[in-house]
C-alpha cells in the first residue's frame, strides 16, 4: 500500500497542475437519456407529488424518515408539501441551493419545487454515481469507476 501511495504522489509532483481525480479515476462512464425510470432517486415516486403530514397540513420544513432498506433515517426537507432543500428570497428567488435529501450512507439529492433539480441533482455512493435533472427531467447519468492498480 505504501508503495502504490508513493506512486501516485510521484504522479501528482510530475504536474502540479494535475486534478487528483484525475490519478484515481480509470474512466466516466456517461449515458445521456429522458426516461426517469433510469434515475437512482430514492424518492421519484414523489416527483411533483404534494406530501401531507399525520395533522392534515402540507409539510414544512425538515424531517427525518426511514426509506425501505435503510437503517439511518434521511434528512428530507418540504416547502408548501413538496420536496425542496432550497432557501429563497422575498421574490422566490434561490438564494441558498440546499439538497432536500440528505441520506445517512453518503447520498444528496437536489429539488427544487417538487422535482429534482441541477448538475448534478442526484449524487450516490459519495460522489461516484451522479445525475443531471432539468425541470423533473433526467438529462444525463453518470459513472465513475476506480482503478484497482495503480502499476
Amino acid at each position: 500500500m505504501a508503495q502504490k501511495f508513493a506512486t501516485v504522489w510521484k504522479l501528482l509532483n510530475l504536474n502540479n497542475n494535475l486534478n487528483v481525480k484525475e490519478v484515481f479515476m480509470n474512466s466516466i462512464k456517461a449515458i445521456k437519456t429522458n426516461d426517469n425510470n433510469a434515475s437512482s432517486s430514492r424518492a421519484k415516486q414523489f416527483i411533483g407529488v404534494p406530501v401531507i403530514g399525520q395533522d392534515g397540513k402540507l409539510l414544512n420544513g425538515e424531517f427525518k424518515f426511514n426509506f425501505e432498506n435503510e437503517e439511518e433515517p434521511t434528512i428530507c426537507r418540504f416547502i408548501n408539501g413538496l420536496l425542496d432543500g432550497n432557501i429563497y428570497g422575498d421574490e422566490g428567488e434561490i438564494i441558498e441551493k440546499r439538497a432536500a435529501l440528505e441520506y445517512s450512507f453518503g447520498g444528496t439529492e437536489y429539488w427544487t419545487k417538487g422535482s429534482p433539480d441541477g448538475f448534478p441533482a442526484v449524487i450516490q455512493n459519495f460522489g461516484y454515481y451522479e445525475e443531471d435533472w432539468h425541470e423533473g427531467q433526467i438529462q444525463e447519468i453518470r459513472n465513475e469507476f476506480e482503478l484497482t492498480d495503480l502499476d
